[in-house]
């Protein structure tokens, strides 16, 4: 099936912030946007853009990549997600979301290895999952992917509570008491292949905690189930398929993409 006829039928889930919480502000505040409701078109991506949150992935990028490379990034993995999440709860379905998730990148371009998800064991004292997912994708990542990474994540837990992009973050990761995230690294090799270290997470807890990322979990308070991968983008396919992309997304995409400053 051509990409673009692909593309036109796949359903996208279109719940986002409700419109009448806080309005995010201008600094960290949603691409596109100034309320709770969606732009009528997406934001131009900007060249140095460094990281953002595109619904439940923290996105980090190493310079050297030009503004639509950044833009591809974000439009893929929002209508992985968008259809992911369409198609089995996030929360309660997570392999088989994962499933449909890794099925839609990889039709877009995205070449990726197998996604194995393990438990993750503390064998004493407390777990952060910040750290936890770091340290896991300390295996696949660049020197340079990984110290972005880290940038990211850091400026996410600095915001404060009522901030428009830990609101955005924690809306699309959270729920009672389990969660679905995504951390990703993505950098311009010498011979322009782009590639992304990834790192997928889920978990299910003892009880519901805002920023969840940033707070120490107890051995038996949690289990957390981790998975990284490399992908890399075939520029060509996705190409073929960008503009067919743009349009399923154009009227809701910046809704779920917030900026970090980093």
């Amino acid at each position: 099936m051509p990409i673009g006829r692909y593309i036109d039928t796949l359903a996208l889930s279109s719940k986002t912030l409700d419109a009448g919480g806080p309005a995010p502000g201008a600094k960290g505040g949603m691409m596109g946007g100034d309320s709770g409701e969606g732009p009528d078109k997406p934001q131009v991506i900007s060249a140095d853009l460094r990281a953002a949150v595109d619904a439940g992935s923290i996105l980090s990028f190493v310079d050297g990549l030009t503004a639509q490379e950044r833009e591809d990034v974000l439009y893929s993995v929002q209508l992985a997600h968008r259809t992911a999440s369409r198609d089995f709860d996030r929360f309660t379905q997570a392999q088989s979301w994962y499933q449909r998730y890794v099925e839609v990148l990889q039709m877009l371009g995205w070449a990726a290895e197998q996604l194995a998800f393990a438990t993750y064991v503390q064998d004493q004292g407390e777990v952060r999952m910040d750290k936890a997912a770091l340290s896991l994708i300390t295996a696949i990542a660049t020197q340079n992917q990984l110290a972005v990474l880290k940038e990211a994540v850091s400026a996410l837990e600095k915001l404060s509570e009522n901030d428009g992009t830990i609101r955005l973050f924690d809306f699309h990761t959270s729920a009672d008491v389990g969660g679905n995230f995504q951390l990703g690294a993505v950098q311009k090799a010498e011979n322009d292949a782009i590639s992304m270290a990834m790192g997928s997470f889920y978990f299910r807890a003892d009880d519901a905690r805002r920023r969840f990322l940033f707070v120490s979990w107890g051995r038996n308070e949690v289990n957390f189930w981790t998975a990284a991968q490399k992908m890399t983008l075939n520029r060509s396919l996705y190409g073929s398929g960008r503009e067919a992309v743009k349009k399923k997304l154009e009227a809701t995409f910046a809704s779920f993409v917030s900026e970090l400053e980093i």
